[in-house]
């Protein structure tokens, strides 16, 4: 039995990546937080003809759920012409972030991704090929505050590919716009909401894949 939190985990139209390491109980409830809020969401809006409502009641959601956002962040919306491939994106845009350690956690979740066939195929039918996904990289702070990042991106380019995340995206063929909201879980509004939470989830079906650190 393996009691280490995984580097990662796709769920839904998830791509979650751990900086540094957390506790595998915080990884799981982390996770199911994001589940819950992928399907409220679901149940609301359409994910790829109404995204904007659809991320607000996941936004919604999460804040339901104990998230609370940082610095008023989820106001920011940017809009980016993609050359190359999104996972170079990704981690591109980690170096400019809050945490130096997230590119290289971005790497290890996105190399283990790439060798795990079923997660890419999982990944690319639940966000329309990279039309709406969420990547939310965790981590805990000095204090050990659990913290995410949620991003919400959208691909728009005139054609699909399989892969998404790993295709060679030619300059101006594709624009990602995207939305990012920094929280961190206030546990006691948490703990009191866990055992509407496990009710709910006794409800979803929806898988999981874990991402393990594959390169040295």
């Amino acid at each position: 039995m393996n009691n280490q939190a995984p580097t990662g985990e796709i769920t839904g139209s998830n791509l979650i990546s751990v900086i540094g390491s957390i506790s595998l109980e915080d990884h799981d409830e982390m996770t199911n937080c994001t589940r819950l809020a992928t399907t409220s969401a679901n149940l609301i809006a359409t994910r790829f003809g109404q995204p904007k409502e659809w991320f607000d009641e996941y936004m919604k959601t999460l804040h339901y759920l104990g998230w609370r956002a940082i610095d008023d962040s989820y106001t920011i919306t940017t809009h980016h012409d993609v050359s190359g491939s999104i996972g170079d994106f990704l981690v591109a845009s980690s170096d400019t972030g809050r945490d130096p350690q997230q590119a290289n956690a971005m790497i290890d979740t996105l190399d283990s991704l790439q060798n795990n066939t079923a997660a890419t195929l999982y990944l690319d039918t639940e966000t329309g090929l990279g039309k709406k996904f969420q990547v939310i990289p965790s981590r805990y702070d000095a204090r050990g505050n659990l913290h995410i990042a949620v991003n919400s991106l959208e691909l728009i380019s005139e054609v699909r590919k399989g892969g998404f995340l790993f295709w060679n995206w030619q300059q101006q063929s594709a624009k990602l716009v995207q939305k990012r909201a920094y929280l961190k879980l206030n546990r006691q509004v948490f703990e009191t909401m866990r055992e509407q939470m496990e009710s709910e989830l006794r409800k979803i079906t929806m898988q999981r894949f874990a991402l393990r650190k594959s390169r040295s």
